[in-house]
């Protein structure tokens, strides 16, 4: 789901019902969410794909992340593999909406019997689907290793992106999408610049067969601000009879994350054991103030602030895994602490006290996990992961951008998961089949609304649960033909007296993905569609979102050095809207684009 409509510029997802701010995401180890609000923004890394070796999803609590703590699901990523990711190439694609996207990626392998590099420079745009959302990316990216011998490596990464976006997170009435399709509940001004670099230094060691080490430092670096129409925003969420004041706010961003990381596993007959640990400090800079003056206007300087928050995050960790006959156990255990503080520079006598509102947690997460293999292609398992998380610094100050004098609440969240499943890997078929069972205390739950930072607003829930069954399929059925599918359904609950045994909003209770292909030795062709049933827009459960069915087509072609690659993307035209927020009088919406196209060229030299 993309703001704009297209593959470019904002995106969402969900796991279980969980937005991003709920799932942990790491790259190398290292924490990839930001660290006061939990946001996950894939946008200031455009192109992020081409540099990565493997992505790894994980649902559900996960206890031994660095980072914040995984509610919904984990995502792992590890960027290219020098020695076996080798392939070069060039690529240049365009579609609908004005969209196109260049980029040349070169991957040396191994030269000189020590060194390998990977370069990445990208340049995308789009005009979006909805009108203003516009999206103009660039990316470089640099890795190099430098390989002493088959046991010692030095590897230097840099993550650089650009970009700047049209604001699409203000919904729309159904009578201005029935009269527009392409309207967009923010104006032309509500834009947006950032700019992120993401740089680590990695040393990796093999001193036995048997121990293998790995250690990083990093460093993370983000600026950037973004427009806000107020009188917009206030007749859309607030107050339709609100009197003009033509004030926009220009939010500024500036944040610093740095830290290390290092781990050891042992391989001892039958048990595997690792260790480790992870450190960063964190602060980002919020301000509105003359620096600013070129981005905003009419904003009254009593309204000026300029504050950072400071965070320290320090967790070690233990994990154990160990074979029995058929059975493998394992264990896994994590210290984590965590301190968040907070300076006004134009209110220095604005006190904010950690002691007195207790920003200090010491938490305690441990899962376990226990496999048992009935053939070599079948097993079952069942697995338990206990997690705790801070509240963000949004939560904690009421969705302002500075200390209001009190905070909201300190009181951390937590979540029990407990799972059991069924797996089969065979040639022709990889199926899965597992029930889950998560409760959470003090969960921070989505109520439908933003605040005047555009960020999404939460209530604390003192009791809920979610629970459900998830199954997939992978089936090559017959010669080349191959058919995937993923289906869950779910009871998502709150379970309190205040929210009466409500529905959580945005979480369907259905959901099926399918995709069916031919793949010969030089193309492929094939049809995927994704429908999730009606879910809740608000915390009452009066409001609806109804279902979202899309079906859409692709084909890749290889010819000589070259693959052509074409997909067709909601092809039966159907409207769908993904999300919908509470406005001031009814209901704002966001839909998907209408049918849309893609083509492209991938030229390997």
């Amino acid at each position: 789901m993309n703001d704009n409509g297209t593959d470019f510029g904002y995106g969402y997802f969900r796991i279980r019902g969980l937005d991003q701010t709920r799932i942990n995401v790491t790259l190398d180890g290292m924490p990839w969410n930001e660290a006061e609000d939990y946001g996950t923004y894939f946008a200031n890394s455009p192109d992020l794909m081409s540099s990565l070796h493997t992505i790894k999803v994980e649902r559900g609590t996960s206890s031994t992340n660095n980072g914040t703590a995984s509610s919904g699901g984990s995502i792992n990523m590890e960027s290219i593999d020098l020695l076996n990711d080798t392939i070069s190439y060039a690529y240049v694609g365009g579609g609908s909406y004005n969209t196109y996207k260049t980029s040349i990626i070169y991957n040396s392998g191994l030269f000189n019997n020590h060194h390998a590099i990977h370069i990445k420079a990208t340049q995308q745009q789009t005009d979006g689907y909805k009108d203003f959302g516009f999206n103009n990316s660039q990316a470089f990216t640099l890795k190099y290793g430098y390989f002493f011998n088959d046991n010692h490596q030095l590897e230097i990464l840099s993550l650089n992106g650009r970009h700047r976006n049209g604001q699409g997170w203000l919904g729309n009435t159904k009578a201005e999408l029935d009269a527009n399709p392409h309207a967009n509940g923010n104006v032309k001004e509500d834009d947006d610049e950032w700019f992120q670099s993401i740089n680590k230094l990695q040393y990796k060691a093999k001193f036995t067969d048997n121990i293998f080490f790995t250690a990083s430092t990093y460093l993370q670096y983000q600026k950037g601000w973004y427009n806000m129409d107020l009188d917009n925003y206030m007749v859309r969420m607030v107050d339709p009879t609100w009197a003009p004041t033509n004030i926009r706010y220009s939010y500024g961003l500036k944040h610093y994350l740095y830290g290390a990381n290092a781990a050891t596993k042992f391989y001892l007959n039958d048990l595997t054991l690792t260790v480790g640990t992870n450190i960063y400090g964190y602060q980002r800079n919020h301000y509105i103030d003359n620096r600013l003056s070129e981005h905003f206007a009419n904003v009254p300087t009593n309204e000026f602030y300029d504050n950072t928050g400071y965070k320290l995050d320090a967790n070690g960790f233990v994990a154990a895994a160990y074979t029995l006959g058929k059975f493998n156990f394992g264990a896994n255990m994590q210290y984590r602490y965590v301190n968040f503080r907070y300076k006004d520079k134009l209110n220095p006598t604005q006190n904010f006290d950690c002691k007195k509102y207790d920003t200090n947690w010491n938490f305690i997460n441990w899962g376990a996990n226990v496999d048992y293999n009935i053939t070599n292609q079948m097993k079952v398992y069942a697995r338990y992961a206990m997690a705790h998380r801070e509240p963000t610094r949004t939560d904690m100050f009421g969705g302002n951008e500075f200390f209001p004098g009190d905070i909201t609440t300190n009181k951390a969240e937590r979540s029990h998961d407990w799972e059991a499943g069924y797996e089969v890997n065979t040639n022709k078929v990889k199926a899965n089949a597992n029930l889950y069972y998560m409760s959470f205390t003090n969960e921070r739950v989505l109520n439908g609304q933003y605040g005047l930072n555009g960020l999404p607003l939460h209530d604390t829930a003192d009791k809920s649960y979610r629970m459900g069954v998830e199954g997939s399929l992978d089936w090559n059925f017959w010669d080349n033909f191959h058919y995937a599918t993923a289906i869950s359904w779910s009871r998502n609950k709150i379970d309190t007296p205040t929210f009466n045994d409500k529905t959580h909003i945005l979480t369907p209770t259905f959901t099926f993905n399918n995709d069916i292909y031919y793949e010969a030795s030089n193309w492929k062709i094939g049809l995927n569609n994704h429908y999730h049933s009606k879910m809740y827009a608000d915390l009452d459960n009066q409001y609806e979102i109804p279902e979202y069915l899309t079906f859409n087509a692709y084909g890749i072609y290889r010819y000589k050095q070259a693959d052509f690659g074409a997909r067709i993307n909601n092809i039966f035209n159907r409207t769908n809207y993904f999300n919908a927020a509470m406005g001031a009088t009814e209901l704002l919406w966001f839909r998907n684009g209408g049918t849309n196209f893609f083509v492209d060229v991938k030229y390997y030299f």
